[in-house]
């Protein structure tokens, strides 16, 4: 068992985080105001992501999701694809990544359906994403 990660990056030259947003990240890995901006277009269709909190990795918020009863925590990172930010807050070359995760599960039939699940999300992510005007938008796929 283990999380599946999938990762969007993208060109974004609009947003940039506010100066506390700044110094409140860690090892510069700003991303604060891509969480905020995200958050209201993903709660609408259904992903009820938390305020995010710099973290070591990026800005970092989960949603709890069920699955058949079991609560499944999925992590939402955002960060400047190449780890880099301008003094004006934003990303260098206003390239940003964000990544998702999903334990996908072992037995068969709960694989398929928490992956249909991630599969939504990461759809939704990507309209979010366009609708903020995101451009050439790339998926990567990870594994645990």
């Amino acid at each position: 068992m283990g999380v599946t990660t999938w990762t969007a990056v993208f060109t974004l030259p609009s947003i940039r985080d506010r100066p506390e947003d700044v110094a409140a990240s860690i090892n510069s890995l700003i991303g604060g105001e891509l969480q905020r901006r995200l958050a209201p277009l993903l709660r609408s269709q259904g992903w009820g992501f938390a305020s995010p909190t710099p973290e070591d990795h990026g800005w970092h918020s989960e949603a709890q999701v069920s699955d058949d009863s079991k609560a499944l925590i999925v992590p939402l990172v955002t960060c400047p694809e190449l780890d880099e930010a301008t003094p004006d807050g934003g990303a260098l070359d206003d390239r940003w990544r964000v990544v998702i995760g999903m334990d996908l599960g072992l037995m068969p039939g709960t694989k398929a359906r928490r992956l249909m699940m991630f599969r939504r999300l990461a759809a939704d992510l990507d309209a979010a994403c366009r609708t903020l005007g995101a451009q050439d938008i790339d998926w990567e796929v990870g594994g645990p």
